[in-house]
C-alpha cells in the first residue's frame, strides 16, 4: 500500500505543477497581448501624429492600409473616415 501512497502523492503534485504551469501561460498570453495592444497604439498614433506634420506619411499609411485591410467592415469604416 505504500507505494500506491507514493503514487497517488506524486500525481498530486503532477496535478499542481501543471496546474501553476498552466496559469503561468495564461499571465504571459495575457502580458503579451496588452504589450501588443501598447505596440499597437503608440506605432498607430506615432503614424497619426506624422501625418499632421507630414502630407508624404499619409500616402505610405494609405498604401499600407489598402493592402492590409480585407475585411469589407473595416475598409468601409476607414473609407468613411477618408483612409481609402
Amino acid at each position: 500500500m505504500a507505494g500506491n501512497d507514493k503514487i497517488e502523492a506524486l500525481r498530486k503534485r503532477e496535478a499542481e505543477i501543471r496546474a501553476k504551469i498552466a496559469a503561468e501561460e495564461t499571465k504571459r498570453r495575457k502580458r503579451d497581448e496588452k504589450e501588443l495592444n501598447r505596440i499597437k497604439l503608440l506605432v498607430g498614433g506615432a503614424f497619426l501624429a506624422d501625418v499632421e506634420k507630414n502630407p508624404d506619411t499619409r500616402a505610405g499609411v494609405v498604401t499600407v492600409l489598402e493592402r492590409a485591410i480585407v475585411a469589407p467592415k473595416d475598409r468601409a469604416f476607414l473609407k468613411e473616415k477618408g483612409w481609402l
